[in-house]
């Protein structure tokens, strides 16, 4: 798990860029951090600790609360899917960053998708997610992460 965190924290943190104080994301939802949404995942006391006496919050904590979440999100991949385990780091990584920007529910209605990834089809399993309104919102995002998830490269 350690290696595909390390690989992809600096990618999801270049896509959701830093804020320092609450701002709305582009779904309308308070967010802070690097896309932190603190409605759907709200600050624990000990979050709320950190910040700043502003309510602001610092790079160096917001990465390491993005390091925490991206590791729950690759232990929800893996609890999730059987065929997660298989997987080389990159395609994990990718798969990583796609839970951690629309969450596991919405991941799991991409159940096509997830028939070409257990079915280890990479180029299909990326076709099918260039064919998405995410794909089509998320720009670059979306352009870098089905790159890894077809090829298993950088």
């Amino acid at each position: 798990m350690q290696k595909t965190i390390d690989f992809i924290l600096p990618l999801t943190a270049e896509f959701e860029g830093f804020r320092a104080n609450v701002y709305k994301c582009p779904a309308g939802f308070d967010t802070i951090g690097y896309g932190r949404n603190i409605e759907a995942n709200p600050l624990s006391e000990s979050e709320k600790a950190q910040l700043n006496a502003d309510g602001s919050v610092s790079e160096a904590v917001a990465k390491e609360w993005l390091r925490e979440y991206l590791e729950k999100c690759y232990k929800e991949l893996d609890k999730s899917f059987s065929w997660f385990s298989k997987m080389d780091c990159v395609r994990k990584a990718a798969l990583v960053d796609f839970n951690y920007n629309v969450g596991l529910g919405t991941l799991k209605t991409f159940k096509n998708t997830l028939r070409f990834f257990e079915a280890g089809n990479y180029k299909q399993a990326a076709a099918n997610m260039r064919q998405s309104k995410w794909y089509a919102q998320v720009k670059r995002r979306g352009v870098k992460i089905t790159a890894m998830v077809e090829s298993g490269q950088v």
